[in-house]
């Protein structure tokens, strides 16, 4: 090997190939998902590793403990979610027809209820912790408001707190959730559809 290639090379950890995935970007998307399949207590930060292919020191070499792996993969799904519901909610169509978009893509992947996590994890988390998950969630509040905010100036909607309206939709997505709803219909397309008709009976302006 040349002076000129040695010179090239930084030291430090391997370089990993284009097409394999950052250790990183592993952890946190798996941790993602356990956790919110699972809960906090139910999985371990050992059996995080495992599933990662990686040993329990390397997650403690990005993340240092539990409670930083958790919060910042809820952050992670957080932003994910709110990243597909701004493209689902700015798409052309009905307001009521993007929302049923927006109910079946959350029904079809269920997964714990972020209050019930919070409500274990509670006691392990700090305000930091905490304050940065209710931030990437408020994103989420936001995006919705705003789009109900205009479908009253639209006059599609009653006047009211478009805010209240976001967390009435978020809430009764949640029902998704629940396995004596999803077995009152056929398809998590047919409860989607359902869960928006009932908000928007309640919703929608009066005639």
């Amino acid at each position: 090997m040349s002076k000129q290639k040695r010179a090239a090379r930084t030291p430090g950890r391997p370089k990993l190939n284009e097409q394999e995935m950052p250790i990183q970007e592993i952890i946190i998307q798996i941790a993602a998902k356990e956790f919110m399949e699972q809960g906090y207590e139910s999985i371990s930060l050992q059996q995080i590793a495992a599933i990662c292919g990686v040993t329990k020191a390397t997650i403690y070499y990005y993340y240092s403990n539990k409670a930083e792996l958790f919060t910042s993969a809820i952050e992670y799904m957080l932003t994910i979610a709110h990243k597909a519901t701004k493209s689902l909610m700015d798409s052309e169509g009905h307001l009521r027809d993007r929302l049923a978009r927006v109910a079946y893509i959350k029904i079809a992947r269920p997964h714990s209820d972020l209050e019930t996590m919070l409500k274990e994890a509670e006691k392990q988390l700090s305000e930091e912790h905490i304050q940065r998950i209710r931030s990437a969630e408020h994103l989420l509040y936001d995006l919705l408001a705003f789009h109900f905010e205009k479908a009253m100036t639209e006059g599609q909607l009653q006047s009211g707190s478009p805010m209240l309206l976001a967390h009435a939709f978020s809430s009764l997505l949640m029902m998704g959730n629940r396995d004596s709803a999803r077995e009152l219909f056929p398809s998590h397309e047919q409860l989607a559809t359902s869960i928006v008709d009932l908000f928007w009976q309640g919703a929608m302006k009066q005639q």
